[in-house]
């Protein structure tokens, strides 16, 4: 009988030992670096895209991880990009022929760091294609 409970004490430390694992590792992988776009309007609306390091916006499909149907209004094939650069979101506009804003309506000068906080917004070209950073 005191095998059996020894038994059931080792696998009762065997469970508890996996359980926090488990929550530790939740907890890293929650800890606040993963940021993301939501789409706020056009064909993206609602969608929510991870930055990771970095993510390309425009319609070349070989090139960019938000990609825009061939044609659509105000979005460059390669239009702009977002970054994590020193724990920070930036934005740079890839010289695009329609212009990357800030959600105040600035144009984004070509090829220059723009950095985003939570719950700014941006867009390409029309206002329909804005994304809020989160």
């Amino acid at each position: 009988m005191q095998s059996y409970m020894w038994i059931l004490v080792l696998i009762f430390a065997a469970a508890v030992i996996t359980y926090l694992r488990s929550v530790r590792t939740k907890e890293e992988d929650n800890s606040g670096d993963e940021r993301y776009l939501i789409g706020m309007g056009g064909i993206y609306k609602g969608q929510t895209f991870p930055i990771g390091k970095e993510i390309v916006i425009g319609r070349d499909a070989n090139q960019c991880g938000i990609i825009y149907p061939n044609g659509t209004k105000g979005v460059s094939s390669v239009h702009c990009k977002v970054k994590i650069e020193k724990e920070r979101v930036a934005l740079i506009d890839l010289a695009s022929s329609y212009g990357t804003f800030r959600d105040n309506g600035e144009r984004l000068s070509p090829n220059m760091i723009y950095y985003l906080g939570p719950g700014d917004g941006f867009y390409m070209g029309d206002a329909e294609n804005t994304f809020l950073v989160k």
